[in-house]
């Protein structure tokens, strides 16, 4: 059994200033080819398709136009409602083409199996939608008892053992049938944690994000999205996997190589993975230097990058953003990165009494602490006549 693993679209979303919806399609365009190429029997998208829960009209048509392509080439479709998402809408998507579309949004979908053969026998998908706490702890209670706890665990715990009874009736049946889940959530093996970046939105309840890996065992594999960056949580019994997200969405992602997940199961249910690059509009990176070498031409090869800019000028440049805009095509932002002796944004000693500084001796320290030097005489007698003008109109 074959199968595509991949999440964290965000159709919709942008990046600071600067659009991505052509970048976002050509990305779903190279996804698509290659599940194709590989002849994966399923194409599974683990959450976070749409970046808010009311898309717009152009987004919902992406992924319309993906699904029909997908579905088109004969390819089973598993997709599940991420954190971004609006279950119940995204949900209206499934059987939409036929049966070999399923799209789970809402929680009575837990614990229901989408069943694909190959020559060795069943392999059921387990789609979980996201399980937000609040939500979840009522509906996936035992009937009859109380409200789960309000955590991620409690909510996911309770998933899974839908899944393990339904799992456990299809084994007396077909004693080899190979269970793969699909979720959406924070999940972490022992003390390591995935690395979290900035586009994520947080889904602590009660400060409890996160889902033990263990969790998960009885299945052979777990196909995850929320965390960006692709990472491999857990090797086997089961393999737990991330396949991160479709583009990089805010600097903290400038080390990550985007890629999908091709996973071939083999009969006894481990798995092989293969990680496909997914094509990025620009690279992104950091810079930090002084304006004149920003500008000089030193950095050219990061022209055409998304770009987080810090200056290390002493003073602020006349029209430095401009001056930057001439040669940065995709510029995120620009701010000032200053010696830690300039003591810039923190102010003077809290404990310092201004209430009888003479106003010059106030902009005197106003100014070493912006900028980390004293004021020259020439700057001193500028404001002295302008305090001098002040006072005079305030006089009359």
């Amino acid at each position: 059994m074959k199968f595509l693993h991949t999440s964290d679209w965000h159709l919709g979303r942008a990046l600071k200033q600067h659009d991505l919806s052509q970048a976002q399609q050509e990305a779903l365009d190279a996804v698509i080819d290659a599940a194709i190429e590989r002849d994966v029997d399923a194409f599974i998208i683990a959450g976070d398709v749409f970046d808010r829960a009311f898309p717009s009209v152009e987004d919902v048509r992406r992924l319309r136009d993906a699904l029909t392509r997908i579905h088109a080439a004969g390819i089973h479709i598993i997709c599940t409602a991420g954190n971004h998402d609006e279950g119940t809408r995204i949900a209206a998507f499934t059987n939409l083409m036929d049966a070999r579309v399923v799209v789970v949004g809402e929680f009575d979908q837990v614990g229901d199996a989408v069943v694909i053969e190959d020559d060795h026998g069943p392999v059921a998908f387990y789609p979980l939608p996201y399980l937000d706490p609040d939500a979840g702890r009522r509906a996936l209670a035992p009937p009859g008892e109380e409200m789960l706890g309000r955590s991620h665990e409690a909510v996911m715990s309770a998933a899974m053992e839908r899944v393990r009874v339904d799992l456990q009736k299809r084994r007396k049946v077909s004693p080899h049938t190979r269970a793969v889940v699909i979720a959406h959530a924070f999940v972490v093996k022992g003390e390591e944690r995935p690395e979290e970046s900035e586009s994520e939105r947080n889904i602590a309840v009660g400060g409890v994000p996160s889902v033990p890996s263990g969790v998960f065992d009885g299945v052979d594999y777990v196909a995850l999205g929320h965390i960006h960056g692709p990472r491999t949580i857990q090797e086997s019994e089961p393999m737990i996997r991330y396949s991160g997200s479709l583009l990089r969405y805010s600097i903290s992602e400038t080390k990550h190589v985007k890629s999908v997940t091709v996973v071939d199961m083999r009969p006894d249910g481990t798995c092989e993975i293969e990680t496909v690059p997914i094509p990025q509009p620009a690279g992104m990176v950091r810079l930090q230097d002084e304006l004149a070498e920003l500008v000089s031409g030193n950095y050219e090869a990061h022209y055409d990058d998304f770009v987080e800019i810090k200056l290390t000028d002493k003073l602020i440049p006349e029209n430095h953003y401009a001056q930057l805009a001439q040669v940065y095509n995709r510029i995120l932002s620009v701010s000032f990165e200053r010696d830690e002796n300039q003591g810039l944004g923190f102010g003077p000693d809290p404990n310092t009494d201004f209430s009888d500084m003479p106003p010059i001796d106030l902009l005197r320290t106003f100014y070493s602490e912006q900028v980390g030097e004293e004021m020259d005489a020439e700057m001193e007698a500028i404001l002295a006549d302008v305090l001098e003008e002040a006072s005079k109109v305030e006089e009359k």
